[in-house]
């Protein structure tokens, strides 16, 4: 898209440059040579125009400017003198961090390229999703004559502001929201029923394009080769499609890279007996797809000092899916996580703050609170062992919430920990309903589902009985489980 004349270059950031006067915006543009009032800038007043989705697409390929907003209201200026503005976008409308970009005024309206209108989306949305989103913009005006500019209204002085949902351009490649993998799982097939659906963090994937799944290989499959391959949904609906395995030359690597082909008859294959997680990063660089098979744990153990650094005596951690493993740990310090509930696997520990290595040799986890050593606590603990990254939360309370306790769902009542914080009780009286348990007085960490296995999210609990209870609930082992009598 070719850049305005009139508004000449602009550096995100820097300033604007005036190709007819030859002088440089600061940022923030300071004002110089004070004079009389050159302009009432309470009588500037600007509206928006925007109606509908803004597609930078469509702008782009049209080699137009798009129109944002037009001057309704305006006092003459001192003569020699012209208005000018550069646009902020944000994310909201506190502006805390805007982006800012160049706008061209031609007659009363207000316009921008569709470039800088992609670029400072992408800034402030933090994103490479290509999905249409609410933007938030408002406007600087000044008053320029030569090298002599004055901001409107001074430096907090901002004008129109104004949402507007903009379709950026589209990237160059298209990652899907679902994938699966096929091959031995489904005949050979795309069976949607036997494939396996691969997870991610939940994120877009285009900002996250890591998917995993699990694969459990038998004996006999092993034997045989078991087959994998990956399609994204729209293969699968359509019977047929794009089809992303290795090459046929390296079908039995357990790391690489992955190519498209157009329909199935080329896999890759384990030929071991275990529980494998297949994770692929679906962003394609020089059309491939970089792609791991590492064994998959059913569960992840806690050594520390909490427990004499014995693994088989730590509190584990669960998973839905292979790749993100949460729980609660007694925690006196520090700790690692291992695979398995000895040290000759498997074992996760510092690389630096949230991060997790593999190395033999690496340090132990530390947890802190407010950057301070913080030691002997329960923790709500979180892994990703593909990305490598961890959280530990203090729990300070944890309490029961719904219309089956004294307080509603509105008012939580709170339970008393043991000594090794891992079994925590309550006296109280329920009534007909439901309720939960949470954490931290907040819904971040709660516990629901059944009473002999609780789980993170879980459904709200029906109330077994009425009266005066005592509630018990134990974190000591998985599952996690409740009694009431």
């Amino acid at each position: 898209m070719k850049k305005s004349v009139l508004f000449g270059i602009f550096a995100i950031g820097i300033g604007l440059v005036s190709c007819d006067n030859d002088f440089d915006f600061p940022n923030p543009p300071g004002q110089s040579n004070p004079q009389e009032p050159i302009y009432d800038s309470a009588n500037l007043t600007i509206s928006s125009i925007v109606s509908g989705t803004i597609n930078l697409d469509e702008a782009n390929n049209s080699d137009t400017l798009v129109p944002l907003a037009e001057i309704t209201a305006s006092d003459s200026l001192v003569a020699g003198y012209e208005l000018k503005f550069v646009g902020q976008m944000a994310a909201t409308d506190a502006f805390s961090t805007p982006a800012e970009f160049p706008v061209e005024l031609q007659e009363t309206q207000l316009m921008a390229n569709p470039d800088d209108l992609d670029a400072a989306f992408h800034e402030v949305m933090k994103t490479l999703d290509p999905a249409s989103k609410e933007t938030h913009i408002r406007y600087i005006a000044y008053a320029v004559e030569g090298s002599n500019y004055m901001r409107l209204g001074g430096e907090n002085v901002y004008y129109c502001p104004m949402t507007a949902t903009m379709s950026p351009f589209a990237p160059e490649f298209t990652i899907e929201e679902e994938y699966y993998i096929v091959g031995t799982c489904t005949n050979g097939t795309l069976d949607i029923d036997k494939a396996i659906k691969m997870t991610n963090s939940g994120i877009s994937p285009y900002d996250d394009p890591s998917f995993s799944g699990m694969i459990e290989v038998s004996p006999d499959q092993a034997a045989g080769g078991y087959e994998w391959a990956i399609v994204p949904r729209s293969t699968i609906i359509a019977g047929s499609g794009i089809v992303i395995a290795p090459d046929a030359d390296l079908a039995d690597e357990k790391s690489g890279y992955l190519k498209d082909y157009t329909s199935l008859g080329t896999y890759g294959m384990i030929n071991e007996a275990s529980k494998f997680l297949l994770t692929v990063n679906l962003k394609p660089e020089d059309g491939l797809y970089s792609y791991d098979i590492a064994y998959a744990f059913d569960n992840l153990w806690t050594p520390g000092p909490a427990n004499n650094w014995s693994a088989g005596a730590s509190q584990m951690l669960y998973t839905n899916n292979y790749k993100n493993y949460q729980g609660y740990v007694h925690i006196d310090g520090e700790f690692k996580f291992t695979s398995a509930p000895d040290w000759d696997h498997t074992n996760f520990g510092f690389a630096e703050a949230g991060k997790l290595s593999t190395d033999g040799g690496a340090g132990n986890l530390n947890v802190t609170q407010n950057n301070e050593p913080f030691g002997n606590s329960l923790y709500w603990c979180t892994a990703d062992i593909v990305a490598l990254t961890y959280t530990t939360t203090p729990i300070e309370s944890i309490a029961i919430i719904g219309d089956a306790t004294v307080g509603g769902w509105s008012e939580e009542t709170k339970m008393t920990p043991s000594e090794d914080l891992l079994t925590w009780t309550l006296k109280t009286t329920l009534t007909n309903g439901e309720f939960k348990f949470r954490a931290n007085n907040d819904w971040n960490i709660n516990l629901g589902g059944s009473l002999d296995n609780l789980t993170m999210d879980g459904a709200n609990i029906t109330a077994p009985v009425t009266g005066e209870v005592t509630i018990t609930l134990d974190l000591s082992s998985l599952p996690y489980t409740a009694t009431i009598k």
